[in-house]
């Protein structure tokens, strides 16, 4: 199993980790059946009690360490899951997002539309 929180890890490195199995992630369902988007959005209530039971649904330890990366991998933040949970309409505004769990189990792609999706490895580690 590759954890991303290798002292020796550059950017390019973590980038070229995940981005090179990209094509392996099963991708959940998002807001129904047919797509695996979901409504991102924080500037109404329903949107964003549903897109917090959502987060919740994906069953990831609030401890959990991950990387939020910017679509350049110029800046990665390292952070738990409910920091991220708890900032999230600050981290999901007008840029591409990739959040990763260290462990690359799993990963959750933001585009600035205000769209998500939640994707599991399989046969990486």
């Amino acid at each position: 199993m590759v954890n991303l929180l290798g002292p020796g890890l550059r950017s390019r490195d973590i980038r070229k980790l995940v981005e090179s199995n990209m094509h392996e992630v099963m991708w959940d369902a998002g807001g129904d059946e047919t797509s695996e988007w979901i409504l991102a959005a924080f500037e109404e209530r329903a949107p964003n009690q549903k897109l917090e039971a959502w987060f919740k649904s994906k069953g990831i330890s609030e401890s959990e360490k991950i990387l939020v990366a910017d679509a350049a991998w110029s800046e990665i933040k390292r952070i738990t899951w409910g920091e991220f949970q708890m900032q999230a309409a600050d981290y999901l505004g007008d840029s591409h997002l990739l959040i990763i769990g260290t462990d690359r189990t799993w990963l959750l792609e933001y585009h600035p539309l205000k769209i998500a999706r939640f994707g599991r490895w399989f046969g990486v580690n």
